[in-house]
């Protein structure tokens, strides 16, 4: 039925066991990835909020040395 000898077998498991390790190993790596992405959409929403406040700001004290 099957052709598949002792030593063919023993190379499809170690296959199999190394593309195992290797799609864990990217999984962990995506992981990673995702929280580095999640914190720098964060820090890059803070800087336009923040950036946003001092353009205000700016335009406030500005406004109130002209307009008197």
């Amino acid at each position: 039925m099957s052709t598949m000898n002792d030593i063919e077998a023993g190379k499809l498991i170690a296959a199999v066991e190394q593309l195992t390790k290797e799609v864990k190993e990217l999984k962990e790596d995506l992981e990673s990835i995702k929280g580095q992405l999640t914190k720098g959409k964060g820090i890059i929403i803070g800087m336009v909020l923040l950036s946003g406040a001092a353009g205000v700001s700016i335009t406030s004290v500005i406004n109130k040395l002209i307009g008197g």
